[in-house]
């Protein structure tokens, strides 16, 4: 399992429209089950460690907020499907060299 294929899923799901789609739809359970079936294999603590990193990361570093119910961070979220709002208000606000941080 790996923490570079909960990566490697965010960036190929950032490039492919219709990846993103079929995610966005998906529990936890089903995130994890389809996204090994097509080749990321990672556990739920390993995608909520490299989520709650890039999001502690956003939030403290580039935002230069506090985290608390405050952080600007979270009102993007709002009537948008978790994996989207990953891939889009989190995971892309990062370049390749600050990634690899959380693998």
């Amino acid at each position: 399992m790996s923490k570079q294929d909960v990566v490697n899923l965010f960036k190929a799901a950032s490039q492919n429209s219709d990846l993103l789609q079929k995610f966005n739809v998906r529990s936890l359970e089903e995130l994890l089950f389809h996204a090994k079936n097509i080749g990321y294999n990672f556990s739920r603590e390993e995608l909520a460690d490299v989520i709650g990193g890039m999001e502690a990361t956003l939030i403290l570093q580039k935002m230069g907020e506090k985290i608390d119910g405050r952080s600007s961070l979270w009102p993007k979220m709002w009537a948008k499907y978790h994996f989207h709002y990953i891939i889009e208000d989190v995971f892309l606000k990062f370049s390749e060299q600050e990634l690899k941080q959380f693998v």
